[in-house]
């Protein structure tokens, strides 16, 4: 499983890099500045240590084996949660505090549900699956949960090379 923790950070104005950096500014209580992530001697070793803690103890960094996004966590939040509320049995914005572990736990157990479907179409649709007339039908009937840019980070940065080199010539 892959957490993208970096997604809500706006891709096109920070490098992977600076995009790094920033999560270990905002994720660690002793890191406060940029200047304290350039100090660190084990960056490495503090980096994969903030991907198993959004990996929920898992230390790989990538899981599917996928060039497009199926779903987003600031797009698709309203889903989401609904989805997630129906794994916990309650509403999670109304809980003062849960840690991140249990939140991963029920988003894994979220099964059939608006935002399964949604994706389950984004991904047959990216993977140039056949869908079920009924899929169709759910996606011309609901272009809301489908408008969004499913490329990578790495795809938006390749297509937008290809545009300027085409745009030189």
């Amino acid at each position: 499983m892959v957490i993208d923790c970096f997604n809500a950070l706006d891709d096109e104005e920070l490098s992977k890099e600076e995009r790094i950096f920033s999560s270990l500014i905002i994720f660690f209580e002793d890191i406060n500045s940029l200047e304290d992530v350039l100090q660190l001697t084990d960056l490495e070793d503090v980096y994969k240590e903030m991907i198993r803690f959004f990996n929920c103890g898992d230390t790989k960094e990538q899981g599917l084996d996928t060039n497009f996004k199926v779903m987003d966590w600031e797009y698709d939040s309203s889903i989401i949660c609904a989805a997630i509320n129906k794994v916990a049995g309650k509403e999670i914005r109304a809980i003062e505090y849960m840690h991140w572990w249990t939140f991963m736990g029920y988003y894994l157990e979220v099964g059939e549900s608006l935002f399964s479907t949604v994706v389950r179409i984004r991904y047959k649709t990216a993977k140039h699956e056949k869908l079920e007339d009924y899929e169709k039908k759910f996606r011309n009937n609901n272009p809301h949960y489908f408008n969004f840019d499913m490329r990578t980070t790495e795809q938006r940065v390749a297509d937008e090379e290809i545009r300027s080199l085409w745009n030189a010539v």
